[in-house]
């Protein structure tokens, strides 16, 4: 079955269950179902192929209706439609925040102890002593987050990446999913 027809599938099997929580409840229901997903797909690259998809069709299933809560710029930071995730960029630039979500809440496989400050600013990472370009995407005094252009960099691989005022720092992949590649720095670094 290719992507867009899975992740439509999935879309009308799980929007009952969605449509009729808030916001909140919508992304513990989502989080559940990434979670599965990424259990019964077998490679990484179906999951991110339908993954973003699946959460554009559903918001699609729920109307697009204008961003207006934290919980909702999340879920719709998640989706494949750009649309959809620039609404979300929007809320959040705004100097929103998610009340009582910063350290007990919901975050897509989130689990950093230090606030972050997105951002969308282009860098170099180095894999293995390969170097590639990368786009800072956030960051926290802990870690970042990076989209990397030809590389897919394991869980547990060590790097290097060049900060865009704070030289290069040692870093661990700890995540890889379609949002990017999560990295924990080996020494702590101010947000820029």
């Amino acid at each position: 079955m290719r992507p867009a027809e899975l992740a439509e599938e999935l879309a009308d099997f799980w929007f009952s269950a969605i449509a009729g929580a808030g916001w909140q409840a919508r992304l513990e229901i989502l989080q559940e179902i990434d979670s599965q997903l990424v259990a019964d797909l077998e490679k990484r690259s179906d999951y991110e192929a339908v993954w973003p998809l699946f959460v554009a069709a559903v918001i699609e299933r729920l109307g697009t209706l204008p961003v207006t809560d934290g919980a909702q710029a999340k879920f719709y930071e998640a989706s494949a439609n750009e649309h959809h995730r620039e609404a979300a960029s929007a809320w959040f630039a705004q100097g929103s925040s998610i009340p009582g979500q910063t350290d007990a809440g919901f975050r897509w496989g989130d689990r950093r102890r230090f606030s972050r400050q997105r951002m969308d600013a282009v860098s170099e990472i180095w894999v293995e002593g390969r170097s590639t370009s990368c786009r800072v995407v956030d960051l926290s005094r802990g870690g970042a987050r990076v989209v990397v252009s030809g590389m897919d960099p394991e869980p547990g691989t060590s790097v290097a990446l060049a900060l865009p005022s704070s030289g290069v720092r040692d870093a661990t992949v700890v995540f890889r999913n379609h949002l990017g590649v999560g990295l924990k720095f080996a020494d702590r670094v101010e947000a820029a």
